[in-house]
């Protein structure tokens, strides 16, 4: 047995209690706690706009993890003089193992009825991390690429944060055991969880404002969640000495701040950085005020009924709610909020049942938990299985892929800016400005694209254009940086680096004289990050026209002709995989891949543009219906492809099918 011995010690007790004891006793407002964090989630999820902070369930989850742990293992120690690692990864492999395997396994093999290839490739992909619990690296490299596949289309995303807690399990209980048997001082094991915590949230932070993805995923930037709910069962009770009543208003307030985080935040805000303070120190409150006032104020209106039968389902909840939410949308693309909830229902009844039939069966089995190396057998081969799994159903999507419509589809998403991303396009990290030209370079005709992706999808169309006319093209293009400056908190990019890019951008353009400039935006998501269908409110369409002024006015001081692009639509599925799934199956309804221009294109963004270009004398090119004939937004026309992904149009498809609608509007926009 991996167990260390240690002296025994006396830790502070209160009434009677020690207070790893008291942590650990089965506490109802804990498991009411892991009711809220599920709803939050599944609120978050299913696009219900009151709730738009949703997703701080996982650090709600995540400060129960550091708490519950941390309880139980300075408990062990008070009673056994001893911690055993060994039962410790057996209790964690009964818990999360089986149930997980078990959710991956149906996953995969229900996307191979359902799924496109890639789609199909990018989840036998997650499964394999998930077996080895780096599915949160995986998602986290998967983000960082700009035109990779949008992870949100993943069944298996929500693994993420499960391989962040099975990390945490991994190296959390080696802290403890050098903290109290090798040095046997709780009083250093409180003063490391305190630098620990520190440094983590100095990193989370920091990465926050400059690598967001990393802050999201990595266990380096979230660990300080865990080390707060660490932090509050290693307080001793009746530390600090408050009255009863203090504790009960700091439970109402770590309530309060719970439900107004899940309120007011917004998922384009900067996250998780210093406000996920706010839910993280509110789920603390309310756990040291239910260690000392149990089941008092906030703590008896957790312990109704219903919040810990769901508690309970807690996990097996949140391991089916996103695969039948994914799936629901890959039947129905576009599926309203009402749908998401009945999917999430359904999720919520198999859970029942996975829980009750499955998980419990295997957590209480006598033989297991009298033999604990069986567990870690039992997780080794769970996880061996889900590993052959995902090889097999990789091997399955990779001959798909090689079917001839497929194949199309798949160079389909290749297909964008026929431009050099090393040496024409600013990366992210950078706010250098990369110059290129192309067409004529002696022409004294120079139009200068300038923008983000949404600019750079016009790249052939334009390069086709001026070639054929005989004009200088010169670009100005960075990646998830808008010409336009809009606030962040709005929904898009406007860091310093991006800022600083801008300027430099604009400052560069006015001294090259050109003949036109010619801006584009990813605007038409703003707003709406989550769901496509959500309007935007009247203060963001006073930030918009704002950003738009704020950008065009120092090119209209420098008397440059300019010209602004409307954004293209955007649509809540991935085109080349719906399309993908209509090729393999008869039973697809051929509308699927077609959305009502209202639904794809928020004519709130695109008047609040018009107005700016209107005070600022700016040319408007806007080809929405030449893409949205007849009020509905098409994804194919004369059997080509027009888009890549959810919103970036196909460079080939761009080209042959606008360029005679978009040549005469630069022309125009040109002048004599």
């Amino acid at each position: 047995m991996i167990t260390r011995r240690l002296a025994l010690w006396e830790a502070p007790t209160t009434r009677g209690k020690t207070i790893a004891t008291r942590a650990s006793e089965i506490r109802t407002d804990v498991e009411a706690l892991r009711a809220v964090a599920i709803l939050l989630v599944v609120a978050f999820h299913c696009h219900i706009e009151a709730i738009p902070g949703g997703f701080i369930g996982v650090d709600v989850f995540y400060v129960l993890s550091g708490y519950l742990i941390t309880g139980l293992l300075v408990n062990e120690a008070e009673k056994t003089s001893s911690i055993s690692l060994l039962q410790f990864y057996a209790r964690r492999i009964r818990r999360l193992l089986p149930a997980s395997s078990l959710v991956a396994s149906v996953t995969m093999i229900v996307g191979a009825l359902v799924l496109a290839p890639q789609e199909l490739n990018l989840t036998a992909r997650a499964a394999w991390a998930n077996a080895l619990y780096v599915s949160n690296l995986f998602f986290a490299r998967n983000s960082s690429d700009y035109f990779a596949a949008r992870a949100t289309f993943n069944p298996l995303l929500h693994t993420w944060s499960l391989a962040v807690e099975e990390q945490f399990y991994l190296l959390w209980p080696c802290l403890l055991v050098l903290t109290l048997v090798v040095w046997r001082s709780r009083a250093t094991l409180t003063a490391m969880v305190v630098v620990l915590t520190v440094l983590s949230l100095a990193l989370s932070v920091w990465l926050t404002g400059h690598d967001r993805v990393l802050a999201f995923y990595e266990l380096p930037a979230r660990a300080w969640e865990f080390g707060i709910g660490a932090l509050a069962v290693l307080l001793p009770l009746g530390s600090p000495n408050l009255s009863a009543s203090s504790w009960l208003s700091m439970g109402w307030l770590g309530g309060a701040l719970i439900l107004g985080s899940s309120l007011l935040f917004t998922s384009s805000m900067p996250f998780p950085g210093y406000i996920a303070l706010l839910p993280v120190v509110g789920t603390a409150l309310v756990l040291k005020s239910g260690a000392e006032q149990p089941r008092r104020g906030i703590g008896a209106c957790l312990e109704v009924s219903p919040l810990q039968q769901l508690g309970g389902l807690s996990y097996s909840w949140y391991l089916w709610h996103w695969p039948f939410l994914v799936f629901t949308a890959a039947l129905i693309p576009g599926a309203s909020t009402f749908a998401r909830e009945l999917a999430a229902t359904a999720a919520l009844g198999v859970a029942f049942l996975t829980h009750h039939y499955f998980e419990n069966p295997i957590r209480r089995n006598g033989y297991l938990l009298r033999h604990a190396p069986l567990s870690l057998v039992m997780g080794a081969t769970s996880a061996a299985v889900c590993l052959a799994a995902a090889l097999i159903v990789l091997r399955f999507a990779n001959h798909l892929a090689e079917v001839p419509v497929m194949k199309a589809l798949g160079d389909t998403r290749a297909d964008f800016a026929a431009m050099s991303r090393r040496d024409c396009v600013s990366v992210d990290g950078s706010a250098q400005v990369k110059v290129c030209t192309f067409g004529s370079a002696g022409s004294a005709t120079n139009i200068v694209l300038f923008g983000d992706s949404h600019a750079a999808q016009w790249f052939n169309a334009l390069n086709a254009m001026a070639m054929r006319q005989h004009w200088r093209l010169t670009t100005v293009v960075k990646l998830g940086c808008a010409a336009i400056a809009v606030n962040p908190a709005v929904g898009l990019d406007n860091d310093p680096e991006c800022i600083a890019w801008r300027e430099e951008a604009i400052r560069r353009i006015i001294s090259l004289r050109p003949s036109l400039v010619i801006l584009g935006s990813a605007t038409n998501k703003l707003g709406r990050p989550e769901d496509p269908a959500i309007r935007a409110g009247a203060s963001l369409i006073d930030a918009v026209q704002e950003g738009v002024l704020h950008t065009l006015q120092p090119l209209q001081a420098a008397r440059l002709r300019l010209a602004l692009l409307r954004d293209t639509p955007e649509f809540p599925f991935d085109v080349t995989s719906c399309l993908a799934r209509l090729a393999r199956h008869a039973w697809y309804p051929a509308e699927a891949c077609e959305m009502p221009r209202a639904d794809v294109l928020d004519p709130a963004i695109y008047a609040a543009e018009k107005a700016a270009a209107a005070r600022a004398n700016v040319k408007l090119i806007d080809l929405a219906d030449q893409l949205c004939p007849e009020g509905v937004c098409r994804t194919t026309f004369n059997g080509l492809v027009m888009y890549r992904d959810t919103h970036h149009l196909a460079g080939t498809a761009a080209t042959a099918i606008l360029t005679p609608r978009l040549e005469p509007l630069v022309m125009e926009a040109l002048g004599p």
